[in-house]
């Protein structure tokens, strides 16, 4: 169930909201300002900021590349035609 919770979260998150949080667990600790009797449970709560922050970076890597590979077959059927217009132009 915790790992439904997490996932769930990590949907929700957004990325700078992630990062934030994520910056601020890292102040503290460079800082010593967590109790001893916390660390380990900020450590794992940096850990999972970190997984989620990945996954979001990844979904938008993927997107980008789906996009600029539609484009990509967007621009060479055009580039296809202007050669074949160039080509038929040189042979006059």
């Amino acid at each position: 169930m915790a790992a439904k919770k997490k996932e769930a979260e990590a949907g929700k998150m957004e990325y700078g909201e992630a990062r934030r949080e994520l910056e601020e667990i890292l102040r503290a600790l460079e800082e010593g300002e967590v109790e001893v009797d916390r660390l380990a449970g900020q450590v794992e709560r940096a850990a999972e900021l970190i997984r989620i922050c990945r996954e979001k970076l990844h979904a938008q890597e993927v997107k980008i590349r789906k996009v600029a590979a539609e484009l990509e077959k967007e621009i060479a059927p055009e580039e296809e035609e202007e050669e074949e217009e160039e080509e038929g132009s040189d042979g006059k």
